[in-house]
C-alpha cells in the first residue's frame, strides 16, 4: 500500500516570525507562511503542486521516506492524490506506453487516459477509480485526527 503522506520538516523562521516548510524527500520543494497552521495549508498545496508537475512532465513519484524526529506528515490534497496514484501504478508496472495499454484494459480511448493523467484536467472520481482497477489497485480513503 502506497501511503499518501509525506514527511515534513517544519521550523520557525530563527528571527521568530514566520514558518518554514521543506521536504526532504522532494528537492526544491519549500514554503511558508506567518502561522504554523497556515505553513501546514501552505506545505500540502506546495506538495500537491509538486507532484502535479512530476505527472505533468512524466518524471518519477519519489516514494515517502518514514518521518524523522519532529517531521510532520502532510498528505497528498485529495485533488492530486487519485492521479499521483494512478501514474505511480502505471510506472510501477512498467506500462511504458500507459495511454493505449490502460485504454486497452479500460475499453476507451487514449485521449481518456490522456485526460486522466493530465493534473489539470477534472477527471471524475469514478472515473480514476475504474482506471486503478484496471491496473490491480483500489482507492482507499481515510480520515484520521488532525495533528
Amino acid at each position: 500500500m502506497f501511503e499518501m503522506r509525506y514527511p515534513a520538516e517544519i521550523t520557525q523562521h530563527p528571527e521568530g516570525k514566520d514558518w518554514v516548510v521543506k521536504f526532504p524527500d522532494l528537492q526544491g520543494t519549500n514554503t511558508g507562511a506567518d502561522t504554523l497552521n497556515e505553513a501546514i495549508s501552505e506545505a500540502s498545496d506546495c506538495l500537491g503542486s509538486y507532484l502535479a508537475m512530476l505527472v505533468a512532465h512524466r518524471k518519477a513519484i519519489p516514494e515517502p521516506s518514514a518521518p524523522k524526529g519532529k517531521q510532520r506528515l502532510i498528505s497528498v490534497p485529495l485533488w492530486i492524490a487519485p492521479k499521483v496514484a494512478l501514474y505511480r501504478t502505471l510506472q510501477e508496472q512498467g506500462i511504458s506506453n500507459s495511454n493505449s495499454e490502460l485504454a486497452r484494459r479500460m475499453g476507451v480511448s487514449e485521449t481518456i487516459v490522456r485526460r486522466m493523467l493530465d493534473p489539470d484536467h477534472a477527471t471524475k472520481s469514478a472515473r480514476l477509480e475504474e482506471a486503478l482497477r484496471a491496473v490491480g489497485k483500489r482507492l482507499l480513503v481515510a480520515i484520521d485526527d488532525a495533528a
